[in-house]
């Protein structure tokens, strides 16, 4: 789980660079048109991105599931079946044969990184907790302002912004700039000295830009802690949250202005100046009206271009910034983790109904994907797995196949192709083979010889066009569909073998009955079965099983995709027995 975590965490490091870039480029690009407020508020999709590898799977997948437009309902259904009923007589007519493929992992994680972060999230944590400490004193030690004129000053800045809350107002001989702290009690602390060296007007000025961080809630600076403790060796987190910070000041500043007249503007660039030379020391989890020297530059400028802002600009404004931030959002499960890597296929049918068939799947991790074709009708074990793109294996051969046809290199009536002598693991390799017993007997050789002659560029289109699963043919011819690039989810192998049984896939008629006709398996009572195994097979161990097809009457085709997966012993064999068992619970097929 925490690697898994870890692993997530270094992904989205990229997505993080990348909202960084494009928060700084809109923030530029529409500049003149945007408010203060706004340019603020488009860091929130900053916030968006750091928390995002943190919310579970499950939380994603149904928030993406809210934004679609299907409303598809969902039922659960209990299927009771005995395990692996049919495995003991699968083998008389469906075969399956794969060949181990060494893979050695392209990412390992360090087994210490882990301990690494969270060594980081507690120093951070640590100095953060001082700070945080020192805070809590300051707030102990002081009392109660008892000033009479600036209590009062105070319950009027008060009732000008329509604050309602109780806000208590200290002094301290402890600080040499005001802050305000706490987020369910806060308070404002005043430095004693103040009370003699300001005017009231200073005073007043300080406690609107106080009051003000309080109203916009801007004391929610331990959550912007935590976000730098998690992402402590992100050094543009870092930097993201402190460029957020200064657009937090200066949105301050600016709606301070927005209820003085014009003519106190300089008054209060002046107080801000005044505070800047006599501040000592920052705090964290508090709001401060003094910042560095450059950042109080930043703000002075601010403050004397300052004009009020029309209400056209703030119409346009609000329109940007909605739209962008849909945008935004928009990309987020694009630029996330998992999306990142192309591992999930989005996937809302609009009828659905949920099967449980844990007893089917005892021993393995897997799914179970039903269509009814006339009837529109999805009946789904795991979804989560069911959407989940991984090798095809031998299930891609269908494909391969179907774009051999297309390009020419063999025929409905001429697919024969004359064994070369190479000798195989399997007898039944070892021979001449045409596109029927190739298919059949999953023959490697051969539908690599297809794919060689095809071309690789030729490939490339053929997988764009059917859309297959992520159309990363970079594995190689041969390879490719090995546990290596290419990958699909159980969802996508029904999509397809669905365009097939209608034949709407963009191949001609006689191709795609040539390849169906290869699939045929077996009939029985009234229904023909039709299916490819498939087997990942890795330094020595069955670790993916599928098996794919369709079971056809006159009234109804279902189409079906099974996959399992396993440390040792998941294989096509297995998946059929699977399959079998499910079709035959649910009347489809029976041997």
């Amino acid at each position: 789980m925490l690697l898994s975590l870890m692993i997530r965490l270094m992904l989205n490091s990229v997505v993080i660079i990348l909202s960084y870039g494009i928060i700084l480029l809109i923030k530029e690009l529409f500049k003149n048109h945007l408010t203060w407020k706004a340019q603020y508020r488009i860091w929130y999709y900053l916030l968006l991105v750091l928390i995002f590898p943190f919310l579970p799977s499950s939380m994603i997948h149904a928030g993406l599931r809210l934004l679609s437009l299907s409303g598809g309902s969902v039922s659960p259904v209990r299927v009771m079946t005995p395990t692996f009923s049919n495995d003991a007589g699968i083998s008389s007519f469906i075969q399956d044969f794969s060949i181990s493929v060494s893979r050695s992992p392209i990412f390992h994680l360090p087994a210490f990184l882990p301990y690494i972060w969270g060594l980081g999230i507690g120093t951070v944590s640590i100095l953060n907790l001082i700070s945080d400490i020192k805070i809590r004193r300051i707030r102990q030690a002081s009392l109660p302002l008892q000033n009479r004129k600036i209590r009062e000053l105070f319950d009027c800045c008060l009732s000008e912004m329509n604050i309602k809350k109780k806000i208590s107002l200290y002094s301290s001989a402890y600080l040499s700039s005001p802050v305000a702290a706490g987020l369910v009690k806060p308070v404002i602390i005043l430095p004693i000295h103040m009370l003699s060296e300001f005017t009231e007007e200073e005073i007043r000025f300080i406690l609107l830009h106080e009051l003000t961080h309080i109203k916009h809630r801007d004391l929610l600076n331990r959550f912007l802690a935590l976000m730098q403790a998690l992402y402590w060796y992100h050094p543009v987190v870092w930097i993201g949250l402190s460029e957020m910070r200064k657009d937090q000041e200066v949105y301050c500043d600016l709606s301070v202005l927005s209820m003085l007249e014009e003519n106190s503007y300089l008054d209060y660039g002046k107080t801000l100046i005044r505070f800047a030379e006599n501040m000592a020391r920052r705090l964290s989890f508090v709001s401060q009206i003094a910042g560095s020297e450059k950042e109080i530059r930043r703000r002075i400028r601010c403050i004397a271009s300052y004009r009020k802002e029309t209400t056209w600009k703030q119409w346009k404004s609000r329109f940007l910034l909605t739209a962008t931030s849909l945008v935004l959002l928009a990309f987020i499960p694009v630029m996330s983790v998992n999306a990142s890597s192309g591992s999930f296929y989005p996937f809302y049918p609009e009828h659905m109904k949920q099967l449980d068939l844990d007893t089917c799947f005892y021993g393995f991790e897997g799914s179970f994907i039903l269509y009814g074709v006339n009837s529109h009708q999805y009946y789904i074990y795991n979804q989560k797995a069911g959407t989940t793109r991984i090798s095809p294996d031998s299930t891609y051969k269908i494909y391969s196949a179907l774009c051999a046809l297309d390009q020419g290199v063999i025929t409905p009536d001429s697919s024969y192709i004359k064994w070369d002598g190479s000798a195989f693991p399997f007898e039944a390799w070892n021979q001449d083979q045409n596109l029927n017993t190739a298919m059949s007997r999953s023959v490697n050789w051969y539908f690599k010889a297809l794919d060689e002659k095809s071309g690789i560029s030729a490939l490339k289109g053929y997988t764009r066009r059917l859309e297959y699963g992520n159309q990363d043919l970079s594995g190689g011819i041969g390879s490719y569909w090995l546990e290596s690039s290419l990958k699909i989810s159980p969802v996508e192998q029904v999509e397809l073998l669905t365009r097939l049984c209608q034949g709407t896939l963009p191949f001609q008629p006689d191709h795609i009955k040539a390849v169906k006709d290869s699939l045929y398996i077996s009939d029985s009572q009234g229904v023909s079965l039709y299916g490819k195994t498939g087997t990942g097979n890795i330094n020595g161990k069955d670790v993916n099983g599928w098996f794919i097809g369709f079971a056809q009457s006159q009234d109804e085709t279902y189409v079906f995709s099974t996959n399992i997966q396993s440390d040792q012993s998941a294989n096509g064999r297995t998946a059929a027995a699977i399959t079998l068992d499910i079709l035959e619970s649910q009347n489809i097929y029976r041997q």
